[in-house]
């Protein structure tokens, strides 16, 4: 049995040194991951014989070192995807100052921006579908009997998978302790037992490493002509957790973005004020709506409307009435108007009227050099 188990590390070690060099890391990097995986050192010093005894010294690398969450340079986006619009225009979002310094941003996937996850515990449903203009996001899980992923928790752990791969530009994503410090940056009390939210936190993170995203959107080129793009992706295609007490996440623990969604996510995120997430952790309704308008506003060059029936075909999980959506989401938009009040907008019977406003997260009018 030992033996077997001393192969299965062995193959396990093989396959993401791997795919580390695959994605072009070095192998000094390549090594600090697995040491953060806590691989043996053993077993590292037969695959790296040419590297010295001080690269073996198991420390934190600045691209993953936890308490601050550092927003990435400008050029880093650029470079990670010259081509992609949005990636441009999400560093644009970020001033000098704030990307050295690390000032609150956090990040969170446009997809699901547009198309939230449930608000609450779906059940034992296998599939969840919202649309979004010409955009459809269908939720599903590899594991029926786990659930899908809901609630604040769900967006929290989102944002948090979305910021630390950005940051890193790394589709492993460590747990444990980091996730600990990132809930604890946004007041998130860290509570045990069977209700409490270490277990809870626990829960929602295996629905979301058991999700799969499937995403719809309609196109159509300068001539007219129609099509669609899907895109499918679990989210992750890897994790390796370790249970603390109370089933908390343990130290050690990681998770390995599909290289569909790590790809998606470096081309398609959008900067949030980690403070604006913080004051509004309490309700999915609050964070999503102050997601959209975060990202809305920066695109808009001229006035827009959306109207009641489109935000409750976005927002409205069950609402069988749409006075009773209309009512929830403006006791929520007050609430985001608090932590975003440059937002410019007004609302109106017939829905929202959405005009040019500031940027929540300042832009900068020239991007540093790289």
């Amino acid at each position: 049995m030992a033996d077997a188990v001393i192969e299965s590390t062995d193959a396990e070690l093989d396959a993401r040194l791997a795919r580390y060099l695959g994605l072009g890391y070095s192998r000094e990097r390549a090594l600090g991951q697995l040491l953060l995986a806590r691989f043996p050192v053993e077993a590292l010093r037969t695959r790296f014989p040419d590297l010295p005894d001080a690269a073996f010294a198991l420390t934190l690398p600045p691209a993953v070192t936890p308490p601050t969450l550092r927003a990435p340079r400008p050029h880093e986006l650029i470079r990670a995807a010259a081509t992609d619009t949005s990636a441009v225009s999400a560093a644009a979002h970020l001033t000098h100052e704030q990307a050295e310094a690390g000032e609150g941003v956090s990040f969170h996937y446009v997809p699901l921006i547009q198309c939230s996850f449930p608000h609450a515990d779906p059940g034992t449903a296998l599939g969840f579908t919202r649309k979004n203009g010409w955009l459809e996001l269908t939720l599903g899980t590899t594991r029926p009997e786990g659930g899908l992923p809901y609630g604040v928790p769900a967006r929290l752990l989102t944002i948090y998978c979305t910021s630390e791969a950005i940051r890193a530009r790394s589709p492993e994503i460590y747990l444990g302790k980091t996730v600990h410090e990132f809930l604890r940056r946004l007041d998130v009390p860290i509570t045990r037992g069977d209700r409490g939210s270490l277990r809870t936190y626990a829960n929602q993170l295996l629905r979301l490493i058991h999700c799969t995203l499937t995403i719809d959107e309609n196109l159509r080129d300068a001539s007219g002509r129609t099509g669609l793009h899907i895109r499918q992706a679990l989210f992750a295609e890897e994790a390796r957790l370790w249970w603390d007490a109370d089933r908390a996440v343990g130290d050690g623990s990681s998770l390995i973005l599909s290289q569909v969604l790590f790809h998606s996510i470096l081309e398609r995120s959008a900067p949030l004020s980690t403070q604006a997430i913080k004051a509004l952790r309490k309700s999915p309704m609050d964070l999503d709506v102050y997601a959209w308008l975060v990202h809305r506003l920066f695109h808009l060059s001229k006035p827009s409307t959306v109207s009641w029936a489109q935000l409750s075909e976005q927002f409205g999980h069950s609402y069988q009435e749409l006075r009773f959506f209309r009512r929830f989401f403006s006791d929520s938009l007050k609430r985001v108007m608090r932590v975003y009040p440059d937002a410019n907008l007004k609302v109106a019977d017939h829905g929202l009227l959405l005009l040019p406003s500031r940027p929540h997260v300042t832009p900068r009018a020239r991007l540093p050099r790289p």
